[in-house]
């Protein structure tokens, strides 16, 4: 399962749930991606040192390849 978040048309964040628990992104880091996970849920969480800035579009997207994913859920939170 892959998360992308795209900002005007740029990729800003493409990551794979494998790929982010197998680079360590499990603690705080300098990519802005953290992965999370319990007994049942696995998580990417995305945040930024400073506001993120956009003209026309916010896309955040999951592409799913493999069977078990039973919710997907997506937060953007944002401000004027």
């Amino acid at each position: 399962t892959f998360v992308s978040l795209d900002i005007d048309g740029k990729n800003v964040v493409n990551s794979s749930f494998a790929g982010a628990e197998n680079w360590g992104l499990a603690g705080q880091n300098p990519y802005g991606v953290v992965f999370l996970k319990s007994t049942q849920v696995k998580a990417l969480a995305m945040g930024f040192p400073v506001p993120l800035h956009f003209k026309s579009e916010l896309k955040l997207s999951a592409t799913v390849n493999e069977d078990g994913v039973v919710q997907i859920i997506g937060e953007v939170i944002h401000g004027k």
